[in-house]
């Protein structure tokens, strides 16, 4: 938790842009570029990123840019069509088929899962579907098990379900009825699914979610180490190793990330996603506007609130929704309008857990900023009369955004096993 206060803190202090140059910055429209939107990418190369890709998607066409490279050895670009572990944007798809199962009447959000999966996990009998939706179950999450702290070790290895809710079942648990972002309730949900449809859980997000959104390049994929189609080199740089060099992890058994953070997609894909669920083509409007209500978490006013499988992003005109994810070789920011008519994806392939990422943080939040708000992005604490309410059009309480957090105090935010929101700088495995 320190890790990620001191992030905080680095964002609040850190100044919006670099003046550094990267090696190399590129552009494909039929959409015209949001001014500073190329700075902002090639600000988060300078401060650290190998590459990064951003895509957009709206009623004006399509733009996507690249800077940085894909891969620090042969400084080949970052392919335009590059594919990615999207992390914990895997919780919205997810959160997405457990919803569309309670509108089938086949599940409840108030049933308690020790009903539907006995002996799974301890005091099952008193945690519900929505508590592991919204992470306030008083689950620990499993990638802070000393069994996570090397991703060259348990990337090797096949984790079962079972196992994973076991390490968890080991540490301390949270406070039930409190944010506590767990990846062990989303195991327990993906088991969820897989017990209420009969089917396997990669199964269900094909045929629910993938197939109906257009998502042809997304899969969950099991034990699979690579990633089909084009990609860009996946690094990490480890604990302790904020001044050594980023090591390539781009290939490896991904079966600890499962229904948490294990999802492979790309930009096009993702903002399909959630144009089809904001657009109200995945769950109907009543179980929308409870995805997108939100309790509070620590990593406000930055990523203020979590709702069902959904969090938001507290921009100088307001929140947005979708889901941001940290896993060992990738970070993913994937955000839409309360439509869904307006989507950006921004991809960067670095995780690391250190407050060394918060510049590279600021770059991808400012590359935001510019396209959903037209203007820079304001590190909280600093005021901004542009905010708006449009978090109140998504289901939010009117007062709750990102204008009235600013004036509480910074807190934590990023690590590995969890969103960008919940994970990118605290977390060993990822997000």
């Amino acid at each position: 938790m320190n890790g990620k206060r001191a992030v905080i803190a680095a964002l609040v202090a850190a100044s919006l842009l670099s003046t550094q140059t990267p090696a190399s910055s590129s552009a494909r429209s039929t959409h015209e570029e949001p001014a500073g939107l190329r700075q902002a990418l090639d600000a988060t190369v300078a401060a650290g990123a190998p590459g990064v890709l951003a895509r957009i998607d709206d009623e004006r066409g399509t733009w996507i840019g690249t800077s940085g490279t894909a891969d620090l050895d042969t400084r080949e670009p970052v392919p335009r069509e590059a594919r990615f572990r999207v992390a914990s944007v895997t919780k919205s798809m997810v959160a997405t088929v457990v919803l569309q199962l309670v509108q089938e009447g086949r599940l409840s959000l108030d049933e308690r899962i020790g009903e539907r999966l006995p002996g799974r996990i301890e005091d099952g009998d008193l945690i519900t579907v929505r508590q592991l939706l919204n992470h306030t179950g008083g689950l620990a999450t499993y990638d802070e098990a000393p069994e996570f702290t090397d991703p060259e070790w348990y990337g090797k290895r096949t984790y079962t379900p079972q196992r994973l809710i076991d390490e968890a079942e080991r540490l301390p648990q949270p406070e039930r009825g409190r944010f506590s972002y767990s990846n062990t309730g989303y195991i327990l949900l993906g088991l969820l699914v897989e017990q209420v449809t009969g089917h396997r859980l990669s199964a269900e997000l094909d045929r629910r979610i993938f197939r109906p959104a257009g998502m042809t390049r997304s899969y969950l994929p099991g034990t699979e180490r690579g990633i089909r189609g084009p990609h860009a080199t996946g690094y990490y740089l480890p604990a302790g190793g904020e001044t050594g060099a980023p090591r390539p992890i781009t290939r490896l058994n991904p079966s600890f990330a499962w229904a948490a953070y294990g999802v492979v997609s790309d930009a096009r894909d993702l903002n399909r996603f959630y144009q089809a669920l904001f657009g109200g083509r995945l769950v109907g409007p009543a179980l929308l506007k409870q995805m997108r209500t939100g309790v509070g978490t620590p990593q406000a006013p930055i990523f203020p609130r979590y709702g069902l499988g959904l969090e938001s992003v507290g921009l100088t005109c307001g929140e947005r929704w979708g889901a941001t994810g940290a896993i060992p070789g990738y970070l993913t920011f994937s955000f839409a309008d309360a439509t869904g008519e307006r989507r950006m994806t921004v991809s960067v392939n670095l995780h690391r857990g250190d407050p060394g990422i918060a510049p590279m943080l600021l770059g991808v939040l400012d590359a935001l900023n510019r396209y959903f708000c037209a203007e820079p992005y304001e590190p909280p604490g600093r005021t901004n009369a542009a905010a708006t309410t449009e978090a109140e059009t998504a289901g939010a309480a009117p007062g709750v955004g990102p204008t009235a957090s600013r004036a509480d105090p910074p807190s934590p935010l990023l690590t590995s096993g969890r969103s960008v929101g919940g994970a990118v700088a605290g977390r060993r495995g990822g997000s």
